[in-house]
């Protein structure tokens, strides 16, 4: 008994723990609770996919096909927070009641145009810089071989021309004008997030090929039928934070993704032909006989030279032109479940050029992949590789022997047959080494393979909603081969035996990027946003070239070029790599969404400059204000919107050539010891370990105006930009042993103003139509160029002008002799140049001392 009694105390102890334990499980059993619901638009029909979490926490679910959801709450205080793209965000507290018919409604501010902008978006709205967005369905209509040409047109100070109209040519795109002399003016492209390397893998022209200066167009690895849409920065506050290169602007191309609706199949696809709009009105055989012997009675030729054969006249233009068909077709695929939105895309492009021989083709696939809950993570994929197969012909600059197949079909003489009675080439005996037009359409060409991939994964992790940490890589990879051939039919070939070229080439681009993303709202006056992040590029390059000369089978061309005579054969390689480290951060501050600021800094450091300047850094600040929202405003009947915006800010240049901070060797000529040849090198340019970026400061102030709810819209800005520490190649006294050096000195400026006006003139549910225009006034002007009192370049021997850098013109002002006129035979010739004669030129004496010189140029 009395063990027993001993005993009790511990039982009760036990007792009494067992309880308290099973009441506290009851008591969050209790608390705890499973809640379900259906979630359905303003029309009822159920919504897939919207977010639902608990405040807080990280218990989250989404809504299934039917706009159903359960999940368990940890508390009956508990708040649920619903969140949709596009839709407001709903909060209710767990124990409200029934969660049966909760309505989303959508968020009319939150529908306004989203722009993207350097590593993020902002509402078209909010922004304090000039940023110009262009649609798919804005693009320039007709056969749009790359983005560059979907753009022509489209946006106030963006110009953009064609090179040249051969298949794949590249295009010149320029934002605000020309930005520097030597350090290369073309913007930075940055497609799904990653900035692309748009520098061609070959630009090698192949041996005695002729020089082409219109390079294959790199961006036509995109398909255009896969952009959402492109954003153009141009004022240094929108541009500041892409530091160094985005010193030319900045063009951010967003390619489509998915949506969470049901699978989206499309097809798109046009065929058509293209024809020589017009001809050159040239002589016909029979005229061509008249005028040619005609000037010879006069005095005027070499009477060995008459035309005295039976004429046949011959259109040598139509021989080298053809009808040539185009073709494009696109399939796409696009769809989604639950949190996951996927787009895949094949592509096809087939332009055969109008001058024979020509043409591109170009085989495209991409896949956007992404997965997300707002505000808890998002990651995804975007990839890009296409094939593209080349044929173009020898279009240089050259003159006489030297002139392409479209210079011979104009000068070519047409008073005799094309070809003779053994279906040979029939050359004229009086062009001397001018060469056959359709010998050289047909027997000097070339052709290349390019392949390229580019593409980035991003994975994005919310600490909490206002916070959160993204992480990009990427890659972009392109591998060309270009196959030159001259033919010994051609005149140029003939001595050689035929010439072949191979030259192959890879270009390699690799970024990592973090960024630290904060977005917060404090009450309703008090908006901020921020960013710190750090990025690491590299680029890298290779080339491979081959040549050989003597062949007794050129049918094989180009694809046995070691058949050649070996003693002819050369050979040459190179490589070279640069690497870009940055550091950038921003922030926005929105003071009762209202008045607008913006702060950037970005530092970058570049292995194209010594230790002595390797980093630079450049700030930007902007400022906004809605007047719309102005007590003052609410009562205007007539102006919807009225934002004024201002900026200031600096970008860097470092678009020069590698390595130019020390000096560099090459292969020397022989050198005899001994009765033997040795190899040698030489240095081939000097050290400069000063160089430093270009820099340029700029300055923007503009607004935009939408009247009448949208009908009528208005954007202004005038821009001052000034471009500082000009990188520029300085003579040197040729005692040196080098004839110049490479260095910082000069300024240049560009101002102007823009202006882009819309009227949508019919907008109703069946019918719309639209008036769009903009207008650029631009004014560049070279401000100094240190001690050098000006730049010529140019020469004869080509097509090419000659041009003049000259302080306080604008660069590149076309520069020579100005022409008023053709000597006749009744003038005074007392006053003209020793030599002149009836029928020449009459060029202006600027200094009146009846001689033309070269101090009679003029801009």
């Amino acid at each position: 008994m009395k063990r027993e009694m001993r005993l009790l105390p511990w039982l009760r102890q036990g007792i009494f723990t067992m309880s308290a334990i099973l009441f506290a499980l009851t008591l969050g059993i209790a608390q705890s609770r499973t809640i379900s619901g259906k979630i359905a638009d303003a029309n009822g029909v159920p919504m897939e996919g919207v977010s639902v979490a608990v405040k807080q926490t990280r218990v989250a679910t989404t809504t299934n096909a039917n706009g159903n959801f359960s999940l368990v709450v940890p508390a009956a205080n508990s708040t649920l927070i619903f969140t949709y793209v596009g839709y407001t965000t709903v909060e209710m507290r767990a124990d409200a009641g029934s969660f049966d018919n909760i309505v989303m409604r959508p968020d009319e501010e939150a529908l306004q145009d989203v722009v993207v902008i350097g590593y993020g978006t902002v509402k078209k709205s909010d922004l304090t810089g000039s940023v110009a967005t262009v649609k798919p369905k804005d693009f320039t209509q007709g056969a749009n071989v790359s983005l560059d040409q979907a753009l022509s047109g489209r946006v106030a100070g963006v110009q953009i021309s064609q090179k040249s109209g051969e298949p794949g040519g590249a295009m010149n795109v320029k934002i605000r004008g020309v930005s520097s002399i030597t350090g290369g003016s073309d913007p930075l492209y940055v497609i799904d997030g990653m900035p692309v390397n748009n520098i061609p893998a070959v630009s090698a022209n192949g041996d005695r090929f002729p020089n082409n200066p219109n390079q294959r167009n790199p961006l036509n690895s995109l398909n255009p039928s896969d952009i959402e849409s492109v954003e153009i920065l141009k004022d240094a506050s929108a541009t500041a934070i892409y530091g160094s290169r985005g010193s030319n602007g900045v063009v951010i191309i967003t390619t489509k993704r998915g949506n969470k609706d049901r699978l989206s199949i499309n097809y798109n696809g046009y065929y058509g032909t293209q024809q020589v709009a017009r001809k050159l009105d040239l002589l016909t055989g029979d005229a061509y006989k008249q005028v040619h012997n005609d000037i010879i009675d006069a005095g005027g030729g070499v009477p060995s030279e008459r035309v005295t054969n039976d004429v046949v006249s011959t259109d040598w233009q139509d021989l080298i032109f053809q009808q040539a068909p185009i073709q494009s077709h696109d399939l796409s695929f696009s769809g989604g479940k639950d949190n996951t939105r996927f787009y895949a895309s094949l592509g096809y492009f087939d332009q055969q050029g109008v001058v024979k021989n020509s043409g591109s083709k170009r085989y495209t696939a991409r896949v956007n992949i992404e997965n997300s809950v707002a505000q808890k993570y998002a990651f995804g994929l975007s990839l890009n590789t296409s094939y593209i197969q080349e044929d173009y012909n020898s279009v240089g600059l050259g003159v006489n022997e030297n002139g392409s197949g479209l210079y011979a079909a104009i000068y070519y003489d047409p008073s005799y047959a094309a070809f003779d009675a053994n279906g040979d080439y029939f050359r004229s005996p009086f062009m001397g080494t001018f060469d056959h037009p359709v010998a050289l359409i047909n027997g000097q060409f070339a052709n290349s393979d390019n392949y390229r991939t580019f593409g980035n994964v991003f994975g994005e992790y919310f600490f909490v909603p206002a916070l959160s940490l993204k992480l990009r890589a990427g890659g972009d990879f392109n591998n060309s081969r270009r196959n030159t051939w001259t033919s010994p039919e051609t005149i140029s070939g003939l001595p050689f035996g035929g010439i072949a070229s191979i030259n192959t080439g890879t270009t390699s681009y690799y970024m990592g990027e973090a960024t630290l993303n904060y977005k917060n709202n404090f009450g309703n006056k008090h908006a901020v946003t921020g960013l710190l992040g750090a990025t690491y590029d590299r680029y890298g390059s290779s080339s491979f070239g081959g040549s050989g000369r003597g062949y007794a089978l050129p049918d094989l061309t180009y694809d046995a070029i070691g058949s050649g005579d070996p003693i002819q054969n050369g050979i040459g390689s190179g490589r070279a790599s640069t690497k870009l480290v940055s550091y950038l951060a921003r922030a926005t501050y929105a003071l009762n969404s209202r008045y607008l600021f913006t702060g950037s800094v970005r530092a970058d450091g570049s292995s194209r400059f010594g230790q002595n300047n390797r980093f630079a850094v450049f700030p930007s600040a902007a400022f906004a204000w809605k007047v719309h929202e102005e007590g003052f405003m609410q009562n205007s009947k007539h102006i919807t919107e009225l934002k004024f915006r201002t900026s200031f800010g600096s970008v860097g240049n470092q678009n020069i050539a590698n390595y130019l901070y020390f000096s560099t060797f090459s292969g020397g000529p022989g050198v005899l010891f001994n009765d033997n040849i040795n190899t040698s090198i030489s240095p081939t340019r000097p050290a400069n370990p000063d160089l430093k970026w270009e820099g340029s400061q700029q300055f923007d102030v503009g607004f935009d105006l939408v009247m009448y709810n949208g009908r009528l819209s208005a954007t202004v800005d005038y821009f001052n930009r000034k471009a500082i520490n000009l990188l520029l190649a300085l003579p040197l006294p040729l005692s040196t042993g080098f004839g110049s050096r490479t260095e910082n000195i000069g300024d240049m400026r560009n101002q102007g103003v823009e202006l882009t006006l819309g009227a949508k003139v019919i907008d109703t549910r069946n019918f719309s139509w639209s008036l769009n225009t903009n207008f650029t006034w631009l004014k560049n002007q070279v401000l100094n160029l240190g001690p050098i009192d000006d730049i010529i370049r140019g020469g004869a021997g080509n097509l090419g002008n000659y041009e003049i850098v000259r302080p306080g013109e604008s660069i590149g002002s076309y520069y020579g002799f100005e022409v008023l006129g053709v000597w006749q035979s009744g003038d005074d010739f007392s006053k003209a140049p020793t030599g002149v004669k009836p029928g020449d030129l009459k060029f202006l004496d600027v200094d009146g001392n009846n001689q033309i010189n070269a101090a009679d140029r003029v801009v």
